[in-house]
């Protein structure tokens, strides 16, 4: 056998090939986060889904067996990227109070930053305190992993003297699911509020909920800094 055979990814043509298989991808995958977030995912149509992206049924089931794996690939996709802006916040903290702020406010901003995907979210009805409804592997994988970074966080602020000492875990499923009613009502409201507006709301909020009661006003100020 010949040690010459070219390799497909220096090939221009199959790189052309390629590069046309990902924009079909992407414009697939644009469309059907749009058709999800308007009608859900029970009720989205791999026709509608196509035509909104422009291309044929033939494209759609080239790029996606199904209307399910497309489900996931955009969960896939957006999760993976909420994880990373998180968890970037979360590392550039000081502290164990400006990791629970910081790892909020990425929650907070990336939802508000993305809205169709929040819309599939709370299309999706689920309760984001618990795994229990959660439809995809991709959304149980992400929520355990946010549960765990920000259960951390709540231990380490407890620790330090800043929060009153609870069950963290406990905490941190009952701010998730305060961030989830706070989207909620941004959504309701045509999205009005801005993200800094709406991460400093929450983070005031969970200073008067979780804070030791000595400890509320410097809280408080530094969330002005």
């Amino acid at each position: 056998m010949s040690s010459t055979v070219q390799d497909e990814s220096s090939n221009p043509r199959e790189r052309l090939i390629q590069a046309r298989r990902a924009l079909v991808r992407g414009s697939i995958g644009g469309a059907a986060l749009r058709e999800f977030a308007d009608f859900g995912y029970e009720n989205a149509k791999v026709n509608d889904i196509a035509k909104r992206a422009g291309v044929s049924l033939a494209a759609f089931y080239a790029a996606f067996p199904s209307k399910w794996e497309v489900f996931r690939a955009l969960h896939s996709e957006m999760l993976d990227a909420l994880l990373r802006e998180v968890g970037e916040r979360v590392i550039a903290a000081h502290d164990a109070f400006d990791r629970l702020r910081f790892g909020l406010e990425g929650y907070l901003r990336f939802h508000i930053q993305h809205p169709d995907f929040l819309r599939v979210q709370l299309r999706e009805r689920v309760p984001w305190g618990t795994t229990d409804e959660l439809r995809t592997p991709e959304q149980t994988r992400a929520w355990e992993t946010g549960l765990v970074m920000l259960t951390a966080a709540f231990r380490q602020a407890m620790d330090d003297g800043l929060l009153v000492e609870d069950d963290a875990e406990l905490c941190a499923r009952t701010a998730t699911a305060m961030g989830q009613v706070r989207l909620a009502v941004w959504i309701s409201n045509h999205m009005r509020e801005s993200a800094d507006a709406v991460a400093d709301s929450a983070n005031r909020q969970i200073v008067r909920t979780f804070a030791r009661p000595e400890r509320v006003i410097e809280l408080l100020v530094r969330l002005d800094r």
